[in-house]
């Protein structure tokens, strides 16, 4: 008996202790729990969980509301066709938002939210294209100055009749002042009409900044706290553009499928909008190539980098490099500051992984013929760049397994909606290099 149980500890695995020398460890790079779940809890009673989701998609619902508040009475000022709201929810001239990511602690909730403000730019396009040119030309200053100096002559001649007329009926003040006013206004109407429409756009600007403001922020976030009896810390990131977010960058596509079913037309234009930067020629060619190794030349380079001579050699060369520098750099401190900067630079920006966008992918499918008849069902993809992870697969670099078929380089999406014809469905991803 004793025979059998020694001969199973023999076979048994072994844990290997850290202390060990034939053990390696090997730098991992780890991905923050929220790119696996939405969600991250740790809740001591199970039931609590189940509303959690319930809880998450009401608030969402209340941000969502109160990023798109609009003010119509400026807008119907815009347009000249009759505003309706139905096309307000369809419209692109908003802010776009991402789902959001709640991290649950003890005594706070840390949400953080992506957006991209396409109602400023189109507001600030509009007025660069009608106004930039006009309030360059001399002519048009000179028109200003010229109402500026006949308003005030109105005004000083109104209130020299005033006093004569306040003297003469006295009953009639109110009605005096009433008047003069008009008189004042309809002038600066009329004057200035042309300018009409960009104080309308500098008016619909500062309600889109202030939405972002701390003071009108605290309403919403007090509303929140009263649904998870927390407190609650808001984390939103501007994006520069709407391709970054996966979320962002298939929901103007949705709004554009339920007006109209050209489907061809608006996946080519979402994706003609995306800037790829090409990949350098090194990145193209795998970084382990088993022909190359096959020569004995090379064969004879490896075994001898390892001998104990190249590395003293090396290790020697590089301490003298770093000696030399210190004496360039510590006589003049503006130098050394940059040169510790572009360092520091250096290190930080190369260490983060997925900095730009390597590839996009979008994929519509549903009812989205152009006859009114539900009959048949339309499937289209387009995609531009490349959605392989490049940091396994041409670089060499370790890549961390996520939660089901989700890879860390990749962000997906899955929406859907309906339109007259029928339901539809929009997927989208976004891959990171």
């Amino acid at each position: 008996m004793l025979n059998i149980i020694k001969s199973k500890l023999n076979t048994s695995y072994k844990k290997k202790r850290s202390n060990n020398k034939n053990v390696t460890i090997s730098y991992k790079n780890f991905v923050p729990a929220i790119r696996d779940w939405k969600n991250s809890i740790y809740v001591y009673n199970k039931n609590t969980l189940s509303l959690i989701p319930v809880a998450s998609n009401y608030i969402m619902k209340l941000i969502k509301g109160y990023f798109s508040l609009s003010n119509l009475k400026l807008e119907k000022k815009l347009r000249k066709e009759k505003l309706r709201r139905r096309s307000i929810k369809l419209s692109t001239n908003k802010i776009f938002l991402s789902d959001g990511e709640f991290k649950h602690t003890n005594d706070k909730v840390i949400i953080t939210l992506y957006l991209y403000n396409r109602q400023k730019y189109n507001y600030l396009y509009k007025l660069k294209k009608r106004y930039v040119r006009l309030f360059v030309k001399t002519r048009f200053l000179e028109k200003l100055n010229l109402i500026k100096s006949k308003g005030l002559i109105i005004l000083e001649k109104q209130r020299s009749l005033s006093q004569e007329l306040k003297k003469i009926l006295p009953s009639y003040k109110s009605k005096l002042s009433f008047f003069q006013h008009l008189y004042y206004k309809n002038f600066i109407k009329k004057a200035l009409k042309r300018l009409k429409f960009y104080m309308f756009y500098k008016q619909l600007l500062y309600i889109n900044q202030n939405k972002f403001n701390y003071s009108y922020l605290q309403g919403l976030i007090n509303l929140i706290k009263k649904i998870f009896n927390k407190n609650v810390e808001l984390n939103l990131i501007n994006l520069k553009y709407f391709y970054f977010n996966s979320d962002i960058f298939s929901q103007p596509l949705v709004l554009k499928l339920r007006q109209k079913r050209n489907l061809l037309r608006y996946l080519k234009a979402c994706v003609r909008k995306v800037k790829i930067k090409k990949t350098n020629e090194t990145l193209n060619s795998y970084f382990f190539d088993l022909n190359k190794f096959n020569s004995v030349e090379h064969a004879n380079i490896l075994n001898n980098l390892f001998n104990e001579k190249y590395v003293n050699r090396f290790n020697s060369l590089l301490l003298n490099l770093l000696k030399q520098n210190e004496k360039i750099y510590s006589n003049n401190t503006a130098v050394k500051n940059k040169y510790d900067f572009n360092i520091l630079k250096y290190i930080i920006f190369n260490n983060i992984k997925y900095k730009r966008v390597s590839g996009v992918r979008l994929e519509a499918a549903g009812r989205l013929t152009k006859r009114y008849t539900a009959s048949r069902s339309r499937y289209k993809v387009i995609y531009k760049g490349n959605l392989e992870n490049t940091l396994s697969s041409v670089k060499g670099d370790s890549s961390v397994v996520l939660r089901g078929n989700f890879k860390p380089n990749l962000q997906y999406t899955k929406l859907n909606s309906k339109s007259r014809i029928g339901s539809f469905g929009v997927k989208g991803w976004v891959s990171g290099e």
